[in-house]
C-alpha cells in the first residue's frame, strides 16, 4: 500500500481488547439469527499488510489470500504439488526450458471475467514491473526477460511466457530449473484478473480490491477487525461446504485465545508464549492440534551495518545464546534447538553436527577483541516473537551488550525491515514447499537487501546456483547443506535460534482442519452444525 500511510492508518485505528471481544460477542449473535448457515470463524493478528502475495511477505497471509486467489498448482497440506488453474502438473520439453501449460476451461473470476493465458502473463509481468512494488520475485527470475523488466531494460515478458490462445501458453525460461514447477504452487504466484488489478493499481489487496478464482470471494475488509468471505458459486471445481469464512483480527494473542474460549471464534494458532498457559485449559483439553510448519525463528543482523561488519561480532552474538535452554523455557519445550538455518523436514539438513554452541566466555573474549569500546545493538521485534526477543536481550546483555529492545507494530517492522532500516531483529521464516531454496534464497545477493540483512558471499551464491538446476535430488540436497554451513555456521551471517513446533486449537464442530505449513486453510473446511456448541 503506497498512497496511505500505514503508520497514521494503523496508529489510528488500533483496538482495545474489550472493543475487540464485545465486538466479536455481536458478530457471533448475530449469525445465530441465520441457524441455516454454515460459517468458521478464525482468530489471529491482524496483517497491517495487503492481500497481495506479490508485496506481503508473511506466511500467515495465506491464510486469508488462499481463500480468494489460486495459483495455476498448489502446494496441499500434506506437501502434494497439484493442478488447480491447469489441467496437469507440466513437464519441461527436451529443451529444458520450455514449459508447455494448459489452463482449465471455463474458469470465472469473482467479477464474471473468465481467466485466459493473457491473465497469467500480465500477473507474472506485473511481478517484474519495477514500479509495481513487488517484492516476491525471486523463485520466477528464471523467467526469459523478468531481469531485463527488474532492470527497466523491457516492459513484458513477451519472450518469456508465450501465448498460443486463451488456454494455452509456455514458459520460457533463460536456463534450465528444479525449482520452477513447485514454485508455481506457492501463493507468490496467485494469478490476477488483468483489468481488475489494474484499474485498483496501488490499492490491489487493500480493502476489497481482491478478485481471484478461488473457492470463496472477499466481500468485507476493514484491516482492522474482521474480513469477510463468502462461497464463490460459480467456482470451476467443487464449491466450499461453508456458506461463509470469517477472519477476526485480535490486538493481542491472549485476548484471541480468551475469544476461543468464550465461543466467539472457532479455531486459531496457540502462540509459542502462552502454550504452556493454555495447554491444560478445561476448554483446550482434546481441541489442540501440533504442525510443524517449514521454517525457524532466527537473528535478522544487518550486515551493512560497522558493528555487525566483524564476524567475530556475529559469532560472539550466537555463544551468547542458550538455545537449549530458550527452548525449554520460553518455548514449553515446544522446538529444537538450531544447528543451521535449513530445518529437519528440509533435504539438505546436516543431522550430523549439534545445535549452535552455548559459551559466554568464548562470546565475551570475541567482544573484547572485536569491540574494545563495547557492543550497543538497536533490536527490533514484533509482538509474536517478543518472548523469544527478550530472552535473548538477557543473554546478550549478560556478556556485556548494551541492547535497546522495542516492540514495534507489525505493518511498521514490516516496511523498515524490507527497507533494511533495523539493524538488529527476531524473525520467522518459513519455506512454502520442502525445498532449500525456499529457506536459504533468503541470503543470496540478489535477495538479501530485501531482507534487510544484505549478505554477499560469491561461493555461497554460486552454491545456490547450481542447485536450482540440480536435477538429481541427493545432489541437490548436498549443495544446500554446504550452502547452509557457509552462511550460518562461517560466515554467522544470521543467528538461526530454533524450530518451532507449533499448536493450534479447534472446536469439536469444525471438521477438516489441517495445517501443513503456516497457512490455516478454510477452504474445504466444513462444520457439524447439530453439535450443540455450534453458534453459526
Amino acid at each position: 500500500m503506497r498512497d496511505i500511510s500505514r503508520r497514521s492508518f494503523l496508529g489510528g485505528t488500533a483496538l482495545t481488547a474489550s472493543t475487540l471481544l464485545a465486538a466479536c460477542g455481536q458478530q457471533a449473535g448475530d449469525s445465530a439469527n441465520n441457524e441455516d448457515k454454515k460459517v468458521v470463524r478464525f482468530g489471529m493478528g491482524a496483517l497491517g499488510a495487503p492481500l497481495d502475495m506479490q508485496k506481503n511477505g508473511m506466511s500467515v497471509a495465506g491464510t486469508l489470500t488462499d481463500l480468494v486467489f489460486e495459483g495455476l498448482l498448489t502446494w496441499t497440506d500434506d506437501l502434494e504439488l497439484v493442478p488447480t488453474l491447469l489441467v496437469a502438473v507440466p513437464e519441461f520439453e527436451a529443451d529444458g526450458v520450455t514449459l508447455p501449460c494448459e489452463l482449465v476451461s471455463g474458469v470465472k473470476f469473482h467479477d464474471g471475467s473468465n481467466l485466459t493465458s493473457a491473465d497469467v502473463k500480465s500477473t507474472f509481468e506485473r511481478m517484474f514491473e519495477p514500479t509495481s512494488g513487488a517484492g516476491n520475485y525471486a523463485n520466477y527470475l528464471q523467467i526469459k526477460g523478468a531481469r531485463e523488466m527488474l532492470a527497466g531494460e523491457r516492459d513484458n515478458l513477451d519472450e518469456g511466457i508465450v501465448i498460443a490462445d486463451d488456454t494455452h501458453f509456455s514458459f520460457v525460461l533463460a536456463e534450465p530449473s528444479a525449482t520452477f514447477v513447485p514454485s508455481l504452487g506457492i501463493n507468490y504466484a496467485h494469478i490476477f484478473p488483468h483489468e481488475a488489478c489494474a484499474a485498483a493499481g496501488d490499492n490491489w489487496g487493500v480493502g476489497t480490491d481482491a478478485i481471484g478464482t478461488g473457492k470463496f470471494k472477499l466481500v468485507s475488509n476493514d484491516d482492522t477487525t474482521e474480513a469477510v468471505f463468502e462461497r464463490f458459486d460459480d467456482y470451476h471445481g467443487e464449491p466450499a461446504t461453508l456458506d461463509e469464512a470469517r477472519v477476526i483480527y485480535y490486538a493481542d494473542a491472549n485476548t484471541k485465545l480468551l475469544a476461543f474460549k468464550n465461543g466467539d471464534i472457532d479455531w486459531c494458532d496457540i502462540g509459542f508464549s502462552l502454550y504452556g498457559q493454555y495447554k491444560d485449559d478445561p476448554d483446550f483439553v482434546g481441541n489442540t492440534y501440533p504442525y510443524l510448519p517449514l521454517g525457524l525463528q532466527f537473528v535478522n543482523l544487518n550486515l551493512h551495518d560497522e558493528q555487525l561488519a566483524d564476524v567475530r561480532v556475529r559469532e560472539a552474538l550466537s555463544l551468547a545464546i542458550n538455545r537449549q535452554e530458550l527452548v525449554d523455557t520460553i518455548m514449553d519445550g515446544q522446538g529444537q534447538a538450531a544447528s543451521g538455518f535449513l530445518t529437519p523436514q528440509i533435504p539438505g539438513f546436516d543431522e550430523g553436527i549439534d545445535a549452535f554452541a552455548y559459551d559466554p566466555e568464548r562470546a565475551r573474549e570475541l567482544l573484547s577483541e572485536a569491540c574494545p569500546d563495547g557492543l550497543t545493538l538497536d533490536f527490533r521485534t514484533r509482538a509474536l516473537f517478543a518472548t523469544v526477543a527478550e530472552a535473548i536481550q538477557g543473554y546478550w546483555q549478560a556478556v556485556g551488550v548494551t541492547v535497546d529492545l522495542q516492540q514495534m507494530d507489525n505493518g511498521i517492522f514490516m516496511e523498515d525491515w524490507a527497507a533494511g532500516n533495523l539493524q538488529v531483529l527476531v524473525n520467522g521464516w518459513f519455506a512454502d514447499y520442502p525445498g532449500g531454496d525456499g529457506l536459504l534464497s533468503y541470503f543470496e545477493t540478489t535477495n538479501a537487501a530485501n531482507h534487510g540483512c544484505f549478505y554477499a558471499n560469491e561461493e555461497f551464491d554460486q552454491l545456490m546456483a547450481e542447485a536450482r538446476v540440480e536435477l538429481d535430488s541427493g545432489r541437490q540436497a548436498d549443495l544446500y547443506r554446504q550452502a547452509d554451513d557457509i552462511a550460518s555456521r562461517q560466515d554467522y551471517a544470521m543467528l538461526p535460534i530454533l524450530y518451532p513446533h507449533y499448536n493450534y486449537a479447534a472446536k469439536p464442530y469444525v471438521l477438516g482442519h489441517k495445517v501443513g505449513n503456516m497457512s490455516f486453510h478454510m477452504a474445504n473446511l466444513d462444520v457439524d452444525a447439530s453439535d450443540p456448541s455450534y453458534r453459526g
